[in-house]
């Protein structure tokens, strides 16, 4: 099963799903959601994609919420695996062939992740599929991003959490790990997934020759203030819920390293509603205050 979230990105959506009738697999079966769109994309997919299951949302619930309707939805089938797919992606016809060929390589893989190249340039990895944590910076290392593909990820490697859409799992997964905490709502949901389903037993690693090209238009805006707002609430959040050992560890660096050259480059590029959505994630977090972002000084 393919799964799809839809949020007001109608365009990328038919781009995708024009890519998946040309996979080389004739029992694909793709599921939709859409969280509230305002923009047609449900009747245009109705219209064009007839033979795509659309599960159509009255709010926009979030990549978390958008993607534990599709885990419902798959475990309600009999179906083998199930991929996240981003609807600005587009697949190869052979890729999902592939990754069904290597999770079948070792019973206890659960996971893989996607390769994802740059739509404008085929040769520049956005993701080589997967990162490692730093529990001391709450970061995710090695993703692979902006590096050119000179043959340095040519094999699968194990890592701690692979981006939410380009997830590929099998259905021992989600029997055992089925929802995503929905505090995130957007950002970390995926690697908190992630590290529950290691602690579940499987293992995740990144796809040697499965691919994608992105289109990287996203849901947020890259360098919004909610952009800003949403990652530092939930990486505190992340970090707390998964490596409570390393939390003041990551808190001295973020407060006492990051924070302060975060707030120079905003302020030099007077960026000043990003600085505020940094301080308003970090205030949400000893808040206690999760899901959706209500501030309206934060824009829309």
């Amino acid at each position: 099963m393919v799964g799809i979230l839809n949020w007001n990105q109608k365009e990328d959506t038919l781009k995708c799903l024009d890519s998946l009738r040309r996979v080389e697999d004739p029992a694909l079966h793709i599921v939709l959601v859409d969280n509230g769109s305002s923009d047609g994309s449900v009747a245009a997919v109705k219209s064009d994609y007839p033979e795509v299951v659309i599960l159509a949302n009255h709010t926009n619930r979030g990549c978390a919420g958008g993607r534990n309707d599709l885990l419902k939805y798959f475990l309600a089938t009999k179906l083998p695996y199930l991929i996240f797919l981003d609807n600005d992606a587009m697949v190869r016809p052979d890729t999902i062939a592939r990754l069904v060929q290597e999770i079948k390589a070792s019973p206890d893989i659960g996971v893989l992740g996607l390769r994802a190249y740059y739509d404008d340039r085929p040769n520049v990895f956005w993701s080589r599929g997967g990162a490692c944590l730093d529990p001391g910076t709450g970061k995710f290392t090695g993703l692979g991003q902006k590096e050119e593909d000179r043959g340095q990820y040519a094999c699968m490697e194990e890592v701690d959490s692979v981006p939410g859409g380009f997830t590929f799992l099998k259905r021992e997964v989600a029997e055992k790990v089925p929802v995503m905490d929905e505090r995130y709502f957007i950002y970390y949901e995926d690697s908190d997934w992630c590290m529950r389903v290691k602690k579940a037993g499987f293992r995740i690693f990144t796809s040697a020759n499965a691919s994608v090209s992105h289109r990287v238009s996203a849901s947020l805006g890259m360098e919004s203030p909610r952009f800003y707002y949403y990652r530092t609430r939930n990486r505190f959040l992340f970090m707390r819920e998964n490596a409570p050992e390393h939390f003041r560890l990551f808190s001295k660096y973020f407060f006492y390293s990051e924070l302060p050259r975060r707030m120079r480059t905003l302020f030099l590029s007077r960026q000043y509603r990003q600085m505020w959505g940094c301080l308003l994630g970090v205030y949400d977090f000893w808040k206690g205050s999760w899901y959706v972002c209500g501030r309206k000084s934060l824009g829309a």
